[in-house]
């Protein structure tokens, strides 16, 4: 059974940076993210001419929801969009997160991964979380080895919808502790 989701999460190393549920006004910045060919084709289902009244109505659709999938909006502290993060399938949910470029490189997705992966374990009855990462994000892949995950095996597998044909995805894991 989950708890309804924390109406805002925030992390110690980074005072001002929390997480949040996402909101109509996150549209036009989500959307310029995930249609950014640099970000886009590491995520698995936004194709390079989602519209911006796609991004509405995904925000809409999941904004308010306390089960996966979802996805909490990474916040500045002041109102700004720097990123997302959440849970993505129903049947098998799996973590997702993305930033945008001026906010990379910062330690704020280390952050927000770990405040994140303490709500998930405390509000969710799952024994894990998982994550799918391709083989071309060395960057992904090492923020989930510093936050614990272990890598469980490597596929072949479903593209995003910014890439063509099937490539290699990284599988990783933690178990709840």
């Amino acid at each position: 059974m989950a708890l309804p989701l924390p109406a805002r999460l925030d992390h110690p190393a980074l005072p001002r940076l929390h997480l949040r549920r996402m909101r109509d006004t996150d549209a036009p910045a989500f959307h310029a993210a995930v249609t950014t060919p640099a970000i886009g084709r590491m995520l698995f289902m936004f194709p390079a001419d989602w519209t911006l009244a796609d991004a509405e109505a995904h925000i809409a659709a999941l904004a308010l929801r306390d089960h996966a999938p979802f996805r909490l909006a990474i916040d500045a502290g002041d109102g700004r969009f720097l990123g997302s993060i959440g849970l993505v399938g129903e049947a098998k949910p799996e973590i997702a997160f993305f930033l945008v470029p001026p906010a990379q490189g910062q330690g704020i997705m280390r952050a927000a991964l770990r405040s994140f992966i303490t709500m998930a374990f405390a509000h969710f009855d799952m024994p894990a979380l998982e994550a799918r990462v391709y083989h071309d994000n060395p960057g992904s892949m090492a923020l989930l080895r510093g936050a614990g995950f272990v890598e469980t095996g490597v596929r072949v597998g479903t593209c995003s919808a910014q890439r063509k044909g099937a490539e290699q995805l990284h599988e990783f894991r933690l178990d709840r502790a």
